[in-house]
């Protein structure tokens, strides 16, 4: 035996029993000691089997262990790219699905108390005040029932409406005097501060008092998210679309960039313009850092929809006179929940694999960790079965007598601070531990 192995202390000759002499309740303890099972509960991502080393002394007799060690490489350049494509499926789960819908816009008014209504009752005009109301109501075109509690609202489709009320001007006004009182501008834009309370509404309604007829100027603004911006002439002829977001325009430009292999080779951030670049842009190159600012001359946000109305109070109501159909952009919850339960269910599939792949792996670190100890047992025996035996037999001898608490291992000894020295605690703490004899 060689001098290491002589100087071994009683602990480790304990280790060393016979396999054929442990029960299979202890041996499964040993091993998971030995190889860190992680406990149920926790998923192969939080413990896995590749984490657990092989020592350098079973790798000197095993040269495959080499393959283990790859494996864990491997492993961590994959789980480098399993987390980046984790988040972007959960970017792409996150996103709410878009499908365009048809949205219809109702503007007209209704007149109560005018003159002409007030003839041949027996309210006189001079006793009521005429009135008039004008309505901007939309709602989508589809099953969607008006009750329902889950239907989106009109309001829910628009950034912003304005409603300015012209006056009528029968002479001449100062030039320096406001043409519109500040109380005939009405204005409501949808709240950019996520924090701040919004309500929903299907309809806008203003009233006033009056007789007359009276025009009002409608601005209504559509929520288009992603803000899709008008393309030029230019960059539509390149591109081959008229309306793009600001994202979409800078990778397509990008793509171009690429594929036409534009890119200066001494700096890949100089970007050298062929013809329909240098068209486009109006320079011969450019700092690919400058392409927004370059790409803004091109990109125009969408004009709101405009209507010149007029209130007619010499009717009772006008609706339907004035009808409006714009296409908006609507959230797919019902696709969006359809993808998330699918990718539930592919995410499980693949966990399910790759659990059954750690079980092997752990299976093998068992086995071949059990081989390595009978290996270690027998090497010892046949190298020195003398002494081996000796120091195999005071191991057992000493650790029978902790655990029954003969001689002067006893129980009230065993309870005092100055019985646990650094080489009784380094060496059978853990049998008293495991005996429940402190």
């Amino acid at each position: 035996m060689s001098r290491s192995r002589q100087s071994q202390t009683p602990q480790h000759r304990q280790q060393q029993v016979p396999p054929q002499g442990q029960t299979p309740q202890n041996q499964q303890q040993q091993q998971q000691q030995h190889h860190h099972i992680p406990p149920q509960g926790i998923t192969a991502v939080q413990s896995r089997p590749t984490n657990a080393n092989i020592s350098d002394s079973i790798a000197k007799i095993i040269p495959e262990v080499e393959l283990y060690r790859k494996l864990q490489e491997a492993e961590k350049r994959i789980d480098i790219l399993t987390a980046r494509k984790l988040n972007n499926l959960q970017e792409n789960i996150n996103k709410v699905p878009l499908q365009k819908e048809l949205l219809r816009i109702f503007i007209y008014n209704t007149a109560t108390n005018q003159p002409w209504q007030l003839q041949g009752q027996s309210l006189q005009p001079q006793t009521v005040e005429p009135e008039w109301t004008l309505r901007i109501e939309g709602r989508l075109v589809n099953d969607e029932k008006p009750e329902d509690l889950k239907r989106r609202k009109f309001s829910s489709f628009l950034s912003g409406i304005s409603i300015d009320i012209l006056p009528n001007i029968t002479q001449p006004q100062p030039q320096d005097s406001n043409p519109i009182p500040r109380e005939n501008v009405i204005e409501w834009h949808d709240p950019i501060d996520p924090n701040t309370h919004k309500v929903d509404f299907d309809g806008l309604d203003v009233k006033r008092k009056g007789a007359e007829n009276l025009k009002t100027k409608i601005t209504i603004q559509p929520k288009d998210l992603p803000i899709r911006l008008l393309a030029s002439l230019e960059l539509s002829s390149l591109l081959g679309v008229n309306e793009i977001t600001q994202h979409d325009a800078v990778y397509s430009i990008w793509q171009y960039i690429q594929y036409n292999n534009l890119q200066a080779a001494e700096d890949k951030r100089i970007i050298n313009c062929d013809n329909n670049l240098s068209r486009l842009f109006g320079v011969p190159r450019f700092n690919f850092s400058s392409v927004l600012e370059l790409l803004s001359k091109h990109l125009k946000p969408k004009p709101p929809i405009e209507i010149d109305y007029e209130i007619q109070v010499n009717k009772a109501s006008t609706l339907g006179e004035v009808v409006i159909d714009i296409e908006v952009s609507v959230q797919d919850f019902n696709t969006e929940e359809a993808i998330r339960n699918e990718s539930k269910v592919k995410l499980n599939e693949v966990d399910n694999s790759v659990n059954e792949l750690n079980t092997k792996i752990q299976l093998g670190l068992q086995g071949l960790n059990n081989s390595y100890r009978k290996f270690e047992f027998y090497n010892d025996l046949s190298n020195d079965p003398v002494n081996f035996l000796r120091e195999f037999n005071e191991s057992n001898a000493k650790l029978l007598k902790i655990l029954s608490g003969d001689d002067h291992y006893n129980e009230y000894d065993v309870r005092k601070s100055e019985y646990y020295t650094d080489d009784l605690l380094t060496e059978n703490i853990d049998v008293l531990l495991k005996a429940g004899r402190i």
